[in-house]
């Protein structure tokens, strides 16, 4: 019996660690909304302007494979800018991979910071003193005024505006999407505190009637996984989380190239 509660006790201090590495991976690089082209997680912009840039975006990756992403934060939390946008957008895998076409635009509301994201792909259609320029002389004026909305989504038509015209394609723009006020469909804190409830009942139930011999092969598959590259608990992914509804993100990926500024 002293022994299982051991065993038990293991199972439990390994559950918290694989845990707590999982929340601060999330935190530091949340996964893609349900929403895909548009992920604010300060709610800041209307719904409107949501519905417009997912049609405009779906649009956009329909017809020329490119996709255009907007990530709002609250804060970086001292982390520098550049290298937060470069690993996100690598995480996410932005734009198809063999490609690397995908686009960032990314606001931090407490640091009053933007940075666009360009892939290597389409570096020759946005390059940095370009999409500087626009995000200076178009979206700042309105981040200024408070006006998140119109700066993004004016932003966002004349960036994907490019891509379509250097790919001989004309996008129409009003594609009709009507989404419900739910925000960014996200897991939340609730959800996800629920699951670890659930699990850790689980370990204990294993333990009482099974000798733990589940959670021993679940621990086991988990460890030899980790050592052999399969990724574990909490890492990242390469490839790009799926995007809920509107498709996943391509796994492509960029070398840095962008611009930055504030407001």
């Amino acid at each position: 019996m002293k022994k299982n509660v051991f065993y038990l006790f293991i199972a439990l201090e390994l559950f918290v660690m694989f845990s707590f590495t999982f929340v601060n991976a999330s935190i530091t690089y949340p996964e893609p909304t349900a929403l895909k082209y548009i992920n604010d997680y300060n709610s800041v912009i209307d719904l409107s302007t949501k519905e417009y840039l997912i049609a405009v975006g779906n649009e956009l990756e329909a017809k020329t494979g490119a996709q255009e992403v907007v990530v709002i934060i609250d804060s970086l939390k001292g982390e520098d800018l550049n290298n937060y946008t470069n690993e996100l957008f690598r995480t996410w895998g932005i734009g198809q991979k063999d490609k690397n076409n995908g686009l960032l635009i990314f606001l931090s509301i407490k640091d009053r910071k933007w940075r666009v994201e360009v892939g290597t792909g389409l570096e020759g259609i946005l390059p940095d003193i370009y999409t500087a320029r626009v995000m200076d002389s178009v979206a700042k004026p309105k981040f200024v005024g408070g006006n998140y909305s119109l700066g993004i989504k004016e932003v966002y038509s004349i960036f994907a505006s490019d891509i379509a015209k250097e790919t001989g394609v004309t996008l129409n723009k009003n594609e009709n999407i009507k989404l419900q006020d739910k925000g960014n469909i996200v897991v939340n804190k609730t959800t996800a505190l629920f699951w670890s409830i659930l699990f850790v009942v689980f370990i204990i139930f294993d333990f009482i009637f099974n000798r733990g011999k589940i959670t021993f092969f679940i621990m086991s598959i988990a460890f030899w996984s980790g050592r052999h590259g399969g990724g574990g608990f909490g890492g990242k992914n390469d490839g790009g989380s799926g995007g809920g509804g509107f498709g996943g993100m391509g796994g492509g990926s960029s070398s840095g190239g962008g611009s930055s500024g504030g407001w």
